[in-house]
């Protein structure tokens, strides 16, 4: 045994002979008792037993009376978030959507040349976009309505 275990069991016996001794004096006080003063305490224990027994009553009436609440309304925030998400739900684009087609960007070298030329022929795309206007059904292609049509999505002026 080393030190600190002697330490513990020298105090362990040092409260064990405490608690033998309060509890002897304890007995022998309640032994010198006169009859009235002991039924005056039992009285008074079973004041407080019984006090403690309303109080815990009480508190199980509450749970009884708001459980069933509780767990109804649980129940329809359930349903409610069920339903709620039954019907199709937002689309968001995908985070990798252009991943594709940047990467053949970048790995075709005459693209990125032409996308880092700074003398574009805006002329053949107002061309391009006049040539599928007259070939296209209702003479409209990508139309704006605001005098700009659009080809791949980016809006240019026709006849300026």
């Amino acid at each position: 045994m080393n030190r600190q275990d002697e330490l513990e069991s020298e105090e362990q016996r040092v409260l064990d002979a405490f608690a033998r001794r309060a509890s002897a004096l304890l007995q022998a006080s309640v032994a010198d008792l006169d009859g009235a003063t002991r039924s005056r305490l039992t009285r008074a224990r079973f004041a407080a037993l019984e006090q403690r027994a309303r109080a815990t009553s009480h508190t199980a009436a509450l749970w009884q009376r708001w459980l069933p609440a509780g767990a109804i309304s649980a129940a329809v925030l359930s349903v409610l978030l069920v339903v709620g998400q039954s019907g199709s739900p937002p689309m968001l684009p995908a985070a990798n959507s252009g991943a594709a087609d940047d990467i053949e960007l970048l790995a075709d070298a005459d693209g990125l040349a032409l996308a880092q030329e700074q003398d574009v022929d805006y002329e053949f795309y107002e061309w391009a976009v006049g040539s599928a206007r007259d070939a296209a059904p209702g003479g409209t292609v990508n139309d704006t309505g605001n005098g700009s049509a659009g080809v791949g999505g980016s809006p240019l002026s026709v006849g300026t």
